[in-house]
């Protein structure tokens, strides 16, 4: 039995324990989940940063916010470079259980790592702008290092339209009532 990508994801992230706060939105007709991800860091009160959209952070925190989005692009048209990370999937067919499992554990490692690196930034006169990186590259040795281990699972995550029936199952409702809506 496959399992919900949106719903998966969430089981996983509160068992994970990790180090962002995360919020899951799925968009159905789009065939879109968006994970939204965000993390402060203490600062000094003195410390002023502003974000792209031109908002100063509150005196003492700063705050960053980044997304991760899984797509079907035949229904999507996502642009990554407006996310941290887009994975593209095929929402009919699934995607592999462990793929997720390895984007999530390289996620709360990036945001670990961005912690770090935010801290290094409040504290450098000389560095003018911060962003979250992602290295796609680790993530692909995470995925081959889990294959090796023999744990990666290739059990498919679907992504549910939230209960939406597709045009077949309602064709398939009408042949068993012999295309005759009953009343």
């Amino acid at each position: 039995m496959s399992d919900d990508l949106s719903r998966y994801m969430d089981n996983e992230l509160k068992t994970m324990l990790p180090n962002f706060k995360w919020k899951i939105v799925k968009d159905s007709k789009k065939k879109l989940v968006e994970l939204f991800l965000t993390f402060s860091v203490k600062a000094d009160e003195s410390v002023q940063v502003q974000d792209m959209l031109g908002k100063n952070n509150k005196p003492g925190n700063v705050q960053l916010e980044d997304v991760i989005c899984f797509y079907d692009p035949a229904y999507s048209h996502v642009k990554p470079q407006n996310y941290l990370a887009s994975f593209s999937m095929d929402s009919f067919a699934g995607i592999d259980k462990g793929y997720v499992d390895a984007i999530l554990r390289k996620l709360n490692y990036t945001t670990k790592k961005g912690e770090v690196e935010l801290n290094e930034f409040l504290n450098n006169d000389f560095t003018d702008s911060f962003t979250l990186t992602w290295q796609n590259k680790n993530l692909e040795n995470m995925v081959d290092t889990m294959k090796k281990a023999r744990r990666y699972s290739e059990e498919k995550l679907m992504f549910d339209p939230d209960g939406e029936e597709s045009f077949f199952e309602k064709l398939k409702k009408d042949d068993t009532d012999d295309g005759v809506e009953r009343i």
